[in-house]
Order: C-alpha cells, then structure tokens, then sequence
C-alpha cells in the first residue's frame, strides 16, 4: 500500500513494533519519529496516517496534533497513548484524532486493526 504512515512515539521499542506491525499488513512507507520535534521537520511530507503517542519528551502529542491540523488537516491520526486522563482524551477528540487507544489494555491489539480497517475504508 502505498499510504505514508508514521509512528511518533518517544519509545523506540514501541515504534519499531508498530512499525513491523504495519509492514506485515502491507504497508511499505511507514518512518518512526522519536520526539515532536522530529515529526514536525517531517510535516512537509503530507504523511496520509499518524499514530501519535501523547508523552512525547519535547512535546505533548496535542502540541504536535496542533500542528498537524494546520499544515496537513486531511492527515488521519490515531493517539495511541498510556495518557487515561479523560480531559486530554477530550481535547485530542475536539482537534481530530480518527481515534484514541490505551496503551497496554488487553484489547489494544484488537483497537489497532480496527483503527487500520476504519482507516483503508476511508481510502
């Protein structure tokens, strides 16, 4: 597939994970951010799916989703963070996200593909 999806999470083995999670259901183009800042140099690349971790060191996943909206609003993104504080789930529903997953519940899997079958639906 030829979508551009990127992994911005400031946990390299969570990113490297994801990644190979996406390369076996056949996305080729996926690249891993390890901090906002990163991410943001890449914006001008229209990426087509973020997942988008919230704790991200440098900056909060809602500065970087801030970003997004501005530069590239039809980008789809999915938050996929440890964060369970209902005010910041809120906020990144107001800005946007396609959809938010807990890291580490048992169905987080199961929330993945459902956010990637949500996403080839809309393609």
């Amino acid at each position: 597939m030829n979508s551009i999806i990127y992994v911005v999470d400031d946990d390299k083995f969570f990113s490297e994970l994801m990644k190979k999670k996406l390369n076996k259901k056949g996305y080729s183009q996926v690249y891993i951010a390890n901090s906002g800042c990163e991410f943001v140099e890449e914006l001008n690349t229209k990426p087509d799916l973020i997942f988008l971790d919230y704790d991200l060191g440098d900056l909060t996943g809602i500065d970087v989703l801030l970003k997004i909206r501005k530069y590239s609003p039809n980008t789809q993104v999915i938050m996929i963070s440890a964060q369970e504080k209902n005010k910041i789930i809120q906020e990144a529903m107001d800005l946007g996200v396609n959809s938010y997953i807990t890291k580490g519940q048992p169905n987080m899997n199961i929330q993945i593909e459902k956010a990637l079958d949500d996403y080839k639906s809309m393609n």
